[in-house]
């Protein structure tokens, strides 16, 4: 019978125990970072200009992450962050100006438009420029990541109040 013996040396243990202390670190903070986002508040960063004036490219909005929001709170005129339904990887920040069951003015496509059940109809301030619901029609609630609460970046103390009646 041929017997081998591994020799491991002290310095090389040490090294694995770092390793694997710096990997419980690495997964921890993970764990913090996913739940503080998804059920505390989550930052994004406005990358279109559909929302001008309320919101500008380049802001930086806080919200409240949809693992905290009940989704039927939802309000006419409330600003949230969803996915965009044809580009699901996107994220779109719009105004809600249709909940489940209103008949919204059809701007593009008719005298006016049904929101079905468990959708919302989204529109950008700017309607020129604004890809949205009159575009793909009307949003499925569970595409919602947050509703918006205020800008954080560039610091104004006079800015726009998100929420506007509808």
């Amino acid at each position: 019978m041929w017997s081998k013996s591994y020799v491991i040396s002290e310095n090389s243990m040490e090294n694995v125990r770092k390793l694997l202390r710096f990997g419980g670190k690495v997964v921890l903070t993970g764990c913090v970072y996913k739940t503080f986002t998804h059920y505390v508040f989550d930052f994004w960063m406005v990358l279109e200009n559909s929302m001008e004036p309320t919101l500008s490219h380049g802001e930086i909005v806080l919200s409240c992450p949809a693992g905290r929001l009940n989704l039927k709170d939802l309000l006419r005129g409330d600003v949230v962050i969803t996915r965009d339904p044809t580009q699901p990887q996107e994220r779109i920040c719009k105004r809600i100006v249709g909940l489940p069951g209103d008949r919204v003015p059809g701007h593009y496509k008719g005298p006016e438009m049904f929101v079905p059940a468990g959708q919302i109809w989204l529109e950008g301030d700017h309607r020129a420029v604004s890809r949205d619901s009159n575009t793909y029609g009307a949003v499925p609630l569970g595409l919602v990541e947050g509703k918006l609460i205020c800008s954080v970046w560039p610091i104004n103390f006079k800015q726009n109040q998100l929420h506007r009646e509808i």
